[in-house]
């Protein structure tokens, strides 16, 4: 194995060849990422990493002196206990200046299902600051993770791509006040209390929603969230009564279990009169059975049907998409021009990490 010189590399999985189901099988809980750190870390031929799992992805960003697809495949299927084969089919690697192309368009939100969101910029924050505690970032991933924030940030600065402030909360308000065409006299039941709930509380309010109830496993932060915005919250355990009388279910949890599957629905619409209910499952994985959908008066809605929704509302961003992506090429061929990738002798993670 030649060590003369590092390439810079992008392996992973996303919605552009994925379906949902098979994303929620390869999200990897807080032990299983620990995991995939130590096990990718361990392989000879990779010198840094920093792993970047969404809703959307799951991709590993990393410098090698060779560039083994299948090799950060088999690893990762062990961890997560899926098919190796088929986490291969389902996987690209990027390499060079393409692979710092996709890691500044997706920063940028470029690469996302709805174009121009904005939580995947933190995001990738998060995971390049946890790749960093792992202490598994050298010199050139640092470089192309700040490239990229700082890529994003003119983006978003001198462009109209965030324009209308459109994301998951937002277009599936939108989506609930489609199906009851006014929310000031429904119940909307909120499950779950993160940054997603937050800004689904938000939108509702300023669509005029005010029979708020919220609900979490714990549930100090459900009366938090309550409190902010004067909804009522409720214990988990005393869920089910209020099913009965909503109009609009959003789940946003990290449970890794459903939150409501058929055979409990079925209940409630035993009990409940002919009146149609929206369930918004904004969870990966997902908190609402699939199977719902085929059920009477039901209208169930997860991550992927919200993408697919909210394309009639991106004709604006998509114009410029062009104007971002000439500014990325620029960028980096800005950054890689007379730039040669460090060697192990001055630039090595694995010496840092032993030190």
């Amino acid at each position: 194995m030649s060590k003369s010189k590092l390439s810079f590399f992008c392996w992973g999985v996303s919605h552009h060849n994925t379906p949902i189901e098979y994303r929620e099988k390869i999200s990897p809980g807080p032990d299983q990422l620990d995991q995939i750190y130590k096990a990718l870390f361990n392989l000879d031929w990779l010198n840094e990493i920093t792993i970047l799992s969404t809703c959307n992805r799951l991709e590993v960003y990393g410098t090698g002196y060779e560039t083994e697809k299948q090799s950060i495949a088999k690893t990762l299927s062990k961890i997560l206990k899926v098919d190796s084969n088929g986490l291969t089919e389902k996987s690209t690697l990027l390499l060079e200046e393409e692979a710092m192309r996709h890691l500044f368009s997706v920063t940028a939100g470029l690469d996302s299902q709805i174009v121009g969101e904005v939580e995947i910029t933190g995001q990738v924050k998060q995971a390049f600051l946890y790749a960093a505690k792992q202490r598994t970032v050298g010199k050139h991933l640092n470089k192309a993770f700040q490239k990229s924030f700082q890529a994003c940030k003119w983006i978003r600065s001198n462009t109209n791509i965030g324009k209308g402030q459109i994301n998951v909360a937002t277009v599936a308000v939108d989506l609930a006040l489609k199906v009851f065409g006014d929310l000031r006299e429904s119940t909307v039941i909120v499950i779950g209390a993160g940054d997603i709930a937050e800004k689904t509380v938000a939108a509702l309010r300023s669509r005029g929603a005010k029979n708020l109830i919220l609900c979490n496993r714990t549930f100090s932060k459900a009366q938090e969230l309550a409190e902010s915005i004067s909804g009522n919250a409720v214990p988990f355990e005393s869920l089910d009564c209020h099913f009965l009388q909503a109009d609009v279910v959003l789940c946003s949890t990290s449970s890794p279990e459903m939150v409501l599957s058929k055979n409990r629905m079925q209940k409630f619409l035993k009990k409940r009169s002919i009146k149609p209910i929206c369930l918004l499952d904004l969870a990966l994985p997902r908190d609402i059975d699939p199977g719902i959908d085929h059920l009477p008066n039901v209208f169930l809605y997860n991550l992927d049907d919200l993408a697919e929704i909210a394309e009639s509302n991106l004709t604006a961003r998509k114009k410029e998409l062009s104007h971002c992506h000439e500014y990325i090429e620029k960028k980096v061929q800005h950054v890689v021009h007379g730039h040669t990738l460090p060697t192990v002798e001055n630039n090595n993670p694995r010496q840092i990490k032993q030190a």
